[in-house]
């Protein structure tokens, strides 16, 4: 009976200061990319894949109809939609629909991989700056992602819980009912 407890004392401290250590070196990780990306941002600001910053109001009413997708590299259903957002993309070119991409990763080099791999259009795929400060998650009550909502020209959302790409007949009714 001592021996197991020993055992265990001994099993619990190692598993403790293993976990203690993963934290640290993540945290060290998380405040080097926020230390570096902190400069002139504020709660609203993305930067863009050449580190610019740039203002979510800014992008989002410069069209009749904006869709945002809310996005990380590492979320398989993220990934998932990825190719029917390109077609649906493909198939409201000549339309006046901003296509956006927010990720809300953590590291930068990961944001930027996935970025290239999916082939996303310059302007329109984005980093949340400093991801503990920004106002855009809550704003618009992103709690899960994919998550998806449509934006009119004056900045004003018309669907919070907007359809996913897959999701063709209705995404292709919502934003043609916008673009009446």
């Amino acid at each position: 009976m001592k021996k197991h407890f020993i055992l265990l004392t001994v099993t619990s401290a190692l598993l403790f200061t293993k976990c203690s250590s993963k934290r640290q070196e993540t945290t060290d990780s998380s405040d080097s990319l926020t230390a570096v990306s902190t400069a002139k941002t504020t709660p609203t600001s993305l930067f863009d894949p050449n580190n610019k910053v740039v203002d979510f109001k800014d992008i989002t009413t410069k069209h009749k109809v904006t869709y945002v997708d809310f996005w990380a590299s590492w979320c398989g259903p993220c990934r998932g939609e990825m190719p029917a957002s390109q077609a649906l993309r493909e198939a409201y070119k000549d339309k006046d629909v901003n296509f956006l991409y927010v990720s809300l990763d953590e590291e930068s080099a990961a944001w930027a991989e996935a970025n290239k791999s999916f082939a996303l259009p310059d302007g329109h795929s984005f980093l949340l700056a400093n991801p503990s400060e920004s106002i855009i998650p809550a704003t618009f009550n992103i709690s899960s992602i994919p998550r998806y909502i449509l934006i009119d020209e004056n900045g004003k959302v018309i669907n919070e819980d907007a359809p996913r790409p897959s999701e063709n007949e209705r995404i292709t009714e919502a934003l043609d009912k916008i673009l009446k």
